[in-house]
């Protein structure tokens, strides 16, 4: 019977695994004139950063380049996060894929002429449904009906058959990290990892057999089986930071007016109020009103109640966007919910499991999270500070433009509000820049000075919520001389963090298998509760480095490919404040202002003691982009839509060049690690 394994060491399978990936690392160093005893032989892992079809292709473009130099069997492990793993599981499809590098090209050209039907990705969704029906979440939507659109297939495969067709590649490690535990700021049992035999904790030493992953424990024993998640899902996982809800609403509206069973119901009106919820729903998103499609709903509404027993009508009349959005979410709480109940002539037809999955879909999308998902205070905190002082920074060229000063007094208001601080000041100084304003639909966007006096704490902040989407989404309306990549990229994370306080969504719902599993160093709080959830690594750190960092694989060097926006040196950065919080040997960073405005092409951290040595190689930097360094920023944005095949052609050449460029340093670094063992 299978069991939790509750210990700080590597899974025999991994043991076994690199055993004989040493002496393919021992073989590619001889070619590269560095002889070494097996004894001495390196640990080095590659990791792909984060960054969408960016880092996808980065990484593609990385290891191209890696296995034309001929150092890619000098790798023991490869891991990655969000983006990166997309890479990962597309190369992976083919058994041994790095001995001859065709799969490389065959992935490219996927990338840039193939295509999944709505309907392949519709019925994946179905099968999701059928197998996941009491844990069904956000992520088997995301990885049903989006990555296949930008990963260009469904793959149905599953990450422990890699167990039996990989022994020439270097050991993959896909990572994400438990939601739960982030939020009660649980450091050390927030990192999890998924090899080809185990899935578990990183830091906190507490694994299962990947097969079992998603089966149901309890005390430490497999009591019910459930099937392994296939790769589809696994990089819809890895790979929800990028979950736009527009995106996935727009799909929703697709499969309404192109779904075959769909059409032939266009006509009954219990379709006709789900196609009205989703239009409202987009409505939040797009520039448009509202408002001519109130009527619309009222009349499919009449003589419906909610989920509280009242009636159900729409009535925006002096209601900010905050108050609007609560109104549609009611709507579509209830239309959900009571779909069947309501249009009980659907229940037997054939298009029933359809409809079914898609009303459950709906309701995923727009659900509100437990309570206990909305984080404390001080991450709030955080947060907020983070974004007060990025648009600080990318604001220095532009402080007397009324833009970046709207979006910044805006912020710093609910900032105060968050902290039970007075900061009413700001509430005249931003009348003076909505002067004159109007929103999508037409109204004025002032506060109502005499209403935020009388407010309590919790209005206040509702009030100040509502305005901040308010100017997210009109903010290009207003000021579109500013549109470029950095502030479209800052709005848009805006715009999410703000939805995010009103409603955060429901990631990778799983069974825990650490329920009531006697484990005193691992905090209780992981071991009460029967679920689970998990989410994309890139939204703690945009890196993998805990992966590597893992004590018992004693990495020698880390090859961190980093495809990141903004600052290129933030994971380095955040992983060395992570290691000094949790006491894991880690280089020490250091860097000036030009590194990060213009960054080089290959950095070098010296490890000392216990600390392996990081090399770090920035996507974009002066070395291979010059003065166009900007230019290559702006092209390939982490949020636009699928890159064109020439744009794949030319950043798997740009990426390469990193490589191409630093082969000999990367040779003498790896020569001075082994002298030093």
């Amino acid at each position: 019977m299978a069991q939790v394994r509750i210990q700080h060491s590597l899974s025999d399978g991994e043991k076994n695994y690199l055993s004989g990936r040493k002496l393919c690392v021992q073989k590619c160093l001889v070619k590269n004139n560095i002889p070494c005893t097996l004894s001495k032989v390196p640990n080095i892992a590659i990791l792909g950063s984060g960054g969408g079809e960016r880092a996808m292709v980065g990484l593609l473009g990385s290891l191209s380049q890696m296995g034309e130099a001929g150092l890619l069997d000098a790798a023991l492990y490869m891991s990655g996060v969000s983006g990166s793993t997309w890479c990962m599981a597309s190369l992976y499809e083919k058994p041994n894929w790095s001995s001859d590098m065709e799969q490389i090209k065959v992935v490219a050209e996927r990338l840039g002429h193939g295509s999944v039907s709505r309907k392949e990705r519709v019925w994946h969704l179905i099968g999701y449904y059928r197998a996941n029906f009491f844990n069904f979440s956000l992520t088997d939507v995301w990885s049903a009906l989006v990555v296949p659109e930008i990963v260009k297939k469904i793959d149905k495969s599953t990450l422990s058959n890699y167990q039996k067709c990989h022994d020439k590649d270097p050991y993959p490690i896909y990572t994400v990290i438990n939601q739960d535990c982030k939020y009660e700021h649980l450091q050390r049992e927030t990192f999890f990892e998924l090899t080809p035999h185990e899935a578990g904790y990183t830091l906190a030493g507490a694994f299962v057999e990947t097969s079992d992953f998603g089966s149901i424990f309890n005390k430490g024993v497999l009591t019910r089986r459930k099937p392994e998640m296939d790769m589809t899902y696994l990089q819809g996982l890895c790979g929800s930071a990028l979950a736009d809800k527009e995106v996935i609403l727009k799909i929703l509206k697709e499969w309404l007016e192109g779904g075959e069973n769909m059409k032939a119901l266009k006509d009954h009106k219990g379709v006709q109020l789900l196609s009205t919820v989703v239009d409202l729903q987009l409505c939040q998103y797009t520039v448009c009103d509202p408002a001519p499609l109130l009527k619309t709903a009222n009349e499919l509404l009449l003589g419906k109640m909610g989920l509280d027993g009242c009636m159900l009508q729409l009535n925006f009349d002096g209601k900010n966007s905050a108050d609007q959005n609560e109104q549609i979410q009611t709507v579509t709480s209830a239309a959900s919910k009571f779909f069947f109940e309501w249009n009980k002539d659907l229940v037997n037809l054939e298009v029933r499991e359809e409809l079914d999955v898609f009303v459950k879909t709906l309701d995923k999308v727009t659900e509100k999270s437990p309570d206990k998902l909305v984080g404390g205070g001080s991450k709030v905190d955080e947060l907020l500070k983070k974004f007060i002082d990025r648009v600080k920074q990318e604001a220095v060229a532009l402080q007397s433009h009324a833009g970046p000063r709207l979006m910044l007094q805006v912020l710093e208001l609910y900032y105060g509000i968050h902290r039970e601080e007075d900061w009413t000041h700001l509430v005249v100084e931003l009348n003076t820049l909505l002067k004159g304003k109007k929103t999508v639909s037409g109204s004025d966007l002032m506060i109502n000075e005499d209403e935020w006096l009388e407010a309590d704490l919790k209005s206040r902040k509702k009030l100040a919520l509502g305005l901040s989407l308010e100017i997210c989404k009109s903010f290009w309306s207003w000021f579109p001389g500013l549109k470029n990549v950095i502030w479209d990229i800052i709005v848009k994370e805006i715009l999410i963090f703000v939805e995010g306080l009103l409603k955060l969504w429901i990631w990778g719902t799983n069974y825990n298998y650490l329920h009531r599993v006697h484990a005193p160093h691992i905090d209780k709080r992981l071991l009460q509760s029967e679920t689970t959830h998990f989410e994309d690594a890139g939204l703690l750190v945009n890196s993998p480095y805990m992966s590597a960092l893992r004590h018992e694989r004693e990495i020698d060097l880390i090859i961190s490919f980093d495809f990141s926006a903004g600052n290129p040196m933030e994971t380095l950065t955040e992983t060395a404040e992570e290691c000094k919080d949790l006491g894991i040997s880690f280089p020490k960073i250091q860097y000036t202002k030009s590194d990060v405005s213009s960054p080089k092409g290959f950095y070098v951290f010296k490890g000392l003691k216990k600390a392996p040595t990081v090399i770090h190689i920035p996507l974009f930097n002066v070395d291979n982009c010059g003065s166009k360094l900007e230019d290559y920023r702006k092209k390939y944005g982490t949020f636009q839509g699928a890159y064109s095949p020439e744009m794949i052609e030319d950043l798997i050449k740009k990426a390469g060049e990193n490589v191409l460029n630093n082969k000999e340093t990367l040779l003498r670094v790896i020569k001075d690690i082994i002298e030093q063992k």
